[in-house]
């Protein structure tokens, strides 16, 4: 068989070869040297022309949106149980509001109906096997709505949950009303919040570690000291107000305002006493200067383990000159583990 070595190229191959020929630089003889090397491995495996390019033709498939954004390095695949362990270790801190517009763009996101297909579709491509079905009257401007999350993990579910619940909150003016939980489902009721009012709900729900980690993080080595004195002495410690530690070596009774009025902003006379009452068993069984207050409709139980009757008295004194601080007289009577404060009278 002669062979013809001359041969003829109509602009639709040349266009076919451009990659190559750009490769080589415009050499065209080296362009096409490649193009018979790649037929020759295409015919190796199968056998002719024309298979080679029916099976791979075959081969091609279409990318989905979540593979071809992989594809172009804006997502990343990342495996179950590392996904897994970042849910449980960031729960309790929001998504950034500049990264949740990045997952759910709300110039993209205009109706409620639009949201439960953006939000399945994103649980579908993205395995979180999540199902979520959205309930309101209104489709633009829902002056309630109902969010349900179906799904076998729980990490799943919170994390959807506050994809969905925080879009509703931030774009359509809602906060959370009621939060119903069931063994592989989610159910949460929203209701509209006043114009500027800020989401206490939402954030409570889903940012309850937020101000924790930014102060955590902002001065890490006194916490790690912190947490490791504490835990190695089995939160046996007790934590004072300066001002009340410096009291205490003058040999004075402490009155502790300064705590209560430094967390409140307000003068210690003009916290409501509920809230004071409040305020005061917070503080002080977190600081563990006791261990347990409870609160009752005309008086409070302090609970303490202090053995010396000479500390015991001090802390009797201590709780009602604060409570007379705060406008309200209380009469005390202690044993050796319980103080009792009965509500006398207050000021007008």
């Amino acid at each position: 068989m002669v062979v013809r070595k001359n041969i003829s190229l109509e602009p639709i191959h040349l266009k076919k070869l451009e990659s190559l020929i750009e490769e080589h630089k415009g050499n065209l003889s080296a362009a096409i040297r490649d193009a018979i090397d790649v037929t020759e491995v295409a015919l190796r495996r199968y056998g002719t022309a024309s298979e080679a390019l029916s099976k791979i033709e075959a081969d091609k498939k279409e990318l989905t949106g979540r593979e071809e954004s992989i594809e172009s390095g804006r997502n990343v695949m990342i495996s179950t149980p590392i996904f897994l362990w970042m849910l449980k270790w960031t729960k309790g801190n929001p998504i950034d509001p500049e990264i949740f517009d990045e997952i759910l763009d709300p110039l993209k996101i205009t109706t409620i109906s639009e949201l439960d297909e953006k939000i399945n579709e994103l649980s579908r491509e993205s395995g979180w096997n999540c199902k979520v079905s959205l309930f309101c009257m209104d489709d633009i401007n829902p002056t309630t709505a109902t969010v349900s999350i179906a799904g076998d993990n729980e990490l799943y579910r919170e994390f959807v949950a506050q994809l969905v619940v925080m879009f509703l909150v931030l774009n359509k003016g809602l906060d959370i009303d009621f939060v119903h939980r069931r063994a592989t489902t989610v159910r949460i009721d929203l209701k509209s919040r006043e114009k500027g009012a800020v989401p206490l709900a939402a954030r409570k729900h889903f940012g309850y570690l937020k101000d924790t980690m930014s102060e955590f993080k902002s001065k890490e080595d006194f916490w790690r000291a912190l947490i490791e004195i504490y835990s190695s002495v089995n939160y046996n410690m007790v934590s004072l107000y300066r001002g009340h530690y410096e009291e205490l070596l003058s040999g004075n009774t402490p009155i502790d305002a300064g705590m209560f009025e430094s967390i409140s902003k307000k003068h210690i006379e003009s916290i409501p006493h509920t809230d004071f009452l409040k305020m005061l068993k917070k503080v002080d069984e977190s600081l563990m200067f006791i261990d347990k207050i409870e609160i009752l409709d005309n008086g409070i139980n302090v609970y303490h383990n202090y053995k010396n009757e000479k500390a015991i008295q001090k802390i009797r004194d201590y709780y009602l000159s604060v409570l007379k601080a705060n406008g309200h007289d209380y009469e005390a009577k202690y044993s050796t583990s319980l103080i009792v404060f009965n509500h006398v009278c207050c000021k007008g």
